[in-house]
């Protein structure tokens, strides 16, 4: 399957808004005040901040912004889009009601980040120069979240 750029943004968006669901679903699952909480409650937040950008580059958003024209780029983005924990419709609910401990939960936001990371890299290259500095952006802010959950690991 072959998605557009403007398709793209929109699974970034759904990336994003999923992962928000899923911090704070896991926040709400740890009873008390807790370091682990309140990480998740600030990644929480983050991912809004994530969702207004993608949203301010949606609405900026021309079919230059971004080179998909190779079939092997196409592909290979619509598999990290397909496979990523939190590319699907309600997955982050869905996945922080089965955590089974602030632990698990852990582990499984830092298998997100870093699948973030590999998303938005990928998407990276085939931004145009205008748009480039808001991906990266997001790649920097994902690197950082990643490594703020592996200090609780």
């Amino acid at each position: 399957m072959y998605y557009s750029g403007q398709e793209i943004v929109e699974i970034a968006v759904r990336i994003e808004e999923n992962g928000n669901e899923f911090y704070m679903a896991a926040a709400s699952k740890i009873t008390g005040n807790n370091d682990i909480k309140g990480l998740f409650l600030d990644l929480a937040e983050k991912e809004i901040q994530h969702i207004s950008i993608f949203q301010k580059l949606f609405e900026k958003f021309n079919t230059e912004s971004f080179d998909f024209s190779s079939e092997d780029a196409s592909a290979y983005i619509n598999h990290l889009a397909e496979s990523h924990i939190f590319g699907k419709p309600e997955s982050g609910k869905q996945l922080a009601n089965k955590l089974k401990s602030p632990k698990e939960g852990l582990k499984l936001a830092y298998r997100f980040e870093n699948e973030s990371v590999a998303f938005y890299t990928e998407l990276l290259k085939y931004t145009r120069s205008d748009s480039k500095p808001l991906v990266q952006q997001i790649i920097e802010e994902e690197k950082e979240h990643a490594a703020e959950i592996e200090k609780f690991l």
